[in-house]
């Protein structure tokens, strides 16, 4: 498997904690964007799966879809879009990204994130 299929898996996941666990390492780092819900820096994998990815108790749809994926010595870079639904408002939403991966023996080490987080915070009616 590629690192570009690690990280379409992921995506994939949904959210899915046990796919989550399985592709993230234990030592990773987590570095989302400011106004991103739960934005911050996470380290290792049980804070990023129970404290960053608990945002997505808000939305009643989430999901990252990576339209280009470039790969380089354990790097791959995404530009995607977010799309969903909050639950406060039933605002649907979509919104740019860019991910920055690293990966190490076929598992995320490190995510660098930038987002478009003003559709998603008028999602949420923020």
């Amino acid at each position: 498997m590629s690192d570009a299929d690690v990280v379409r898996r992921m995506y994939a996941a949904k959210g899915d904690r046990e796919v989550l666990r399985s592709v993230i390492a234990e030592d990773a780092e987590y570095d989302i964007a400011e106004g991103f819900p739960n934005g911050g820096v996470y380290h290792g994998l049980d804070s990023i799966v129970d404290d960053f990815f608990s945002f997505t108790g808000d939305f009643d749809e989430f999901r990252a879809e990576g339209d280009e994926f470039w790969e380089a010595d354990g790097t791959v870079f995404v530009l995607g879009r977010y799309h969903g639904r909050a639950r406060s408002t039933g605002a649907p939403f979509t919104s740019r990204f860019a991910h920055v991966f690293t990966l190490r023996d076929g598992r995320i080490v490190r995510l660098r994130q930038t987002a478009d987080t003003v559709q998603i915070a008028r999602a949420l009616g923020r």
